[in-house]
């Protein structure tokens, strides 16, 4: 076996921890790659976590660690308006980079970032991990075996009734840039475009309400359903007056060929928390969060079951779509893989998805992709 790869990590908080740790350590455990360093504002988080996980040296400058480390790999896992930031100084460093999700909230920063990857001869892989995901695999593989026809309308929904992440930035504008659109639509839209072939966001008319986290109602959260399952090692105190971002993001956007999608998203909502994915086509529909096809067979109006066997490893263990996320990126990484899953041109349909989506809340209008910064006329 050649020469083990340095990987580095670059922010401490509960997705480095419950997620991207864990799965490199896997690929530790196979002799593939080393966690050389881990660095992260805050010394008792970056401590914490590299006793956890055996990581030998901690930084509280990130820059100190890309210079005198010197990683082959680099996982940015910061709040949403550090990333390009921190993935633009790995890049520069000599590293490839795994970038949390969303990679920006801007269309003109995420192509600088991909402009600087490409001068760099280096790779920035996007964490849209919902890919990797049973119930999209299940999608991908049902949309080759079932007849849906042309799809042409998209149902994506995403309820937590009472979510809110306490336990670090996500809440504040100025460090996450926004609230459950960033958080949680960004996967099921990534998703819902790569499996339809990344038809280009052409429009998005949206909406935004911050009515229930802002009342501060000593209500009693569950941290598995704001989205640490597993927990939170070092958290940071929670003051919901500092709240002011969207808790509820609704609206429509207009695709590529026709193709019109509704979609909402919530951290708090007086609603069962709930998921929902649905295409249609003009032959049938797809629910995948339940697993049903929806066609006429004859003169009968069919509905069929659909049985899915995810077969692959790691099933059972929290966060698993990392852990074949980071397979994937080690197979890149040596060289059996010609490059990652997660596309450029398929991140900047998101990016600009996202930066027409919060435009037009502010706005109260409907917001065109050609209208942003940046974007290619």
């Amino acid at each position: 076996m050649g020469k083990k790869l340095r990987f580095a990590v670059i922010g401490a908080g509960m997705i480095a921890n419950a997620a991207h740790l864990p799965a490199m350590g896997n690929l530790c455990k196979k002799g593939s790659i080393e966690v050389a360093a881990i660095a992260d504002d805050r010394l008792e988080a970056a401590q914490e976590t590299a006793k956890r996980f055996d990581i030998p040296a901690v930084y509280t400058d990130a820059q100190k660690m890309l210079d005198e480390i010197s990683p082959d790999f680099v996982a940015v896992c910061t709040p949403n308006m550090s990333h390009k930031k921190w993935a633009m100084a790995a890049l520069k460093a000599g590293a490839h980079v795994m970038c949390e999700k969303p990679l920006t909230l801007g269309y003109k920063d995420a192509a600088e970032l991909f402009g600087l990857t490409k001068s760099c001869g280096k790779l920035l892989l996007p964490c849209q991990s919902y890919r990797w995901g049973s119930d999209m695999q299940f999608a991908s593989d049902a949309l080759q075996q079932c007849d849906l026809g042309s799809v042409y309308h998209a149902d994506i929904n995403l309820v937590r009734r009472f979510g809110i992440p306490t336990w670090g930035f996500f809440h504040m504008k100025d460090y996450n840039g926004g609230g459950p659109f960033c958080d949680l639509g960004v996967h099921l839209l990534d998703s819902l475009l790569w499996l339809l072939g990344n038809p280009r966001v052409e429009s998005v008319s949206g909406m935004a309400f911050d009515h229930i986290a802002k009342q501060g109602n000593d209500v009693l959260l569950s941290i598995a359903e704001s989205g640490a399952a597993i927990g939170v090692f070092t958290p940071r105190p929670y003051d919901h007056r500092e709240f002011d971002v969207e808790e509820l993001s609704m609206g429509f956007m207009r695709l590529e060929g026709g193709i019109g999608v509704n979609f909402r998203f919530t951290w708090a909502l007086h609603y069962p928390s709930s998921r929902h994915f649905m295409l249609f086509g003009e032959k049938g529909g797809l629910n995948v969060t339940e697993r049903k096809f929806y066609n006429n067979t004859g003169h009968y109006q069919s509905e069929t079951a659909l049985t899915y066997y995810d077969n692959r490893p790691y099933a059972g263990i929290g966060f698993n779509i990392h852990w074949h996320m980071y397979d994937h990126i080690l197979d890149v990484l040596e060289g059996r893989e010609e490059s990652f899953l997660v596309r450029p041109e398929q991140t900047l349909n998101i990016v600009s998805a996202i930066e027409c989506y919060y435009r037009s809340a502010a706005e109260g209008r409907e917001v065109r992709a050609g209208e942003l910064e940046g974007y290619p006329g």
